[in-house]
């Protein structure tokens, strides 16, 4: 699914109002792209040379979101709560 993710991420980099759906889990989905709406079609290849981007960009935000509980975590066991409390209070 993160390929699809970062297909969609790519078109809406390139055109940020273009409505568009497609088929498949995979790179081969970009064969399969329907244009809604009227949007104009992107060429394949500008958004193929726009995922390996996109793709950074999406484990640059997974690892920020790792790195906020991480930092959040530590600040409350700084103040003197448990690992285990910060868990259960916040259903990690």
């Amino acid at each position: 699914m993160k390929t699809i993710e970062a297909i969609y991420k790519a078109i809406l980099k390139l055109n940020p109002s273009a409505k568009a759906s497609m088929l498949g889990n995979d790179i081969s989905a970009l064969d399969t792209i329907i244009w809604e709406n009227g949007t104009q079609p992107i060429p394949k290849e500008q958004i193929l040379a726009l995922i390996p981007q996109v793709e950074l960009e999406m484990q640059q935000e997974a690892q920020a979101k790792i790195d906020n509980k991480n930092n959040a975590l530590s600040k409350l066991q700084a103040l003197g709560l448990s690992e285990g409390e910060v868990k259960e209070l916040f259903k990690l």
